[in-house]
């Protein structure tokens, strides 16, 4: 299995980003970021931070909620994507079920229930099992077994499925979470010291994309 757990370390200082005094640097190619040898085709008018994550690294449910303090302060013309990452069978199924809950009326607290439950489930290798505890945990936030199920093998949430393993392939990533500004450029965590500074390369690098999209 490849590395899931990004190099950021466990004790990483998170502060409020966005604001006044956050990092002001200039970042440099090659050290705080890296260019996509292809870049990944976005949609839409808006600069695209998209984050891959995975439910069963616990660096990505630290990371949720700094990273959705920072979305509050984006501006109209900035849009989050989170796109599961995907190595093996059982990340497909994760990637599934958080599919599904973006569907849900209680999507947001499910989506956030779901890292200590699929951390708790990690031992588990048997995807039958693991799908059997994923319809009963949802099934504590309104959607039944049988609308599980139904949702699971639909043709919507499978082409979902082989779009986030599209952009996986596409994205250069080898590990969680990780940042892609606007289908160009790779955050590379290990060149930051926090949380803060992740975000704050990602500031930099949206800055960058408006600049560049403005000239053209």
């Amino acid at each position: 299995m490849k590395k899931l757990l990004t190099l950021l370390l466990l004790t990483f200082v998170v502060v409020g980003c966005g604001d006044k005094n956050a990092i002001d640097a200039n970042y440099v190619e090659g050290v705080n970021y890296r260019a996509l040898a292809t870049p990944i085709v976005t949609s839409g008018e808006q600069v695209e931070v998209m984050e891959f994550f995975w439910y069963g690294c616990p660096h990505c449910e630290s990371f949720e909620k700094p990273l959705h303090q920072w979305q509050k302060t984006m501006a109209a013309d900035v849009r989050l994507v989170q796109s599961p990452a995907i190595w093996n069978d059982l990340m497909k199924l994760h990637a599934k079920v958080f599919f599904i809950v973006q569907n849900m009326p209680a999507g947001d607290k499910a989506h956030a229930a779901l890292f200590q439950e699929v951390m708790g489930l990690r031992e588990i290798r048997d995807i039958k099992l693991q799908t059997q505890k994923m319809a009963e945990f949802l099934q504590r936030f309104g959607l039944s077994q049988t609308d599980f199920e139904r949702q699971l093998a639909s043709a919507e949430i499978n082409q979902q499925l082989a779009q986030a393993i599209k952009l996986m392939s596409q994205s250069e990533i080898d590990g969680t979470p990780s940042i892609v500004v606007n289908g160009r450029y790779l955050v590379l965590n290990q060149s930051a010291k926090s949380f803060e500074q992740v975000l704050d390369i990602t500031r930099f690098l949206v800055e960058k994309e408006k600049g560049r999209l403005a000239a053209n």
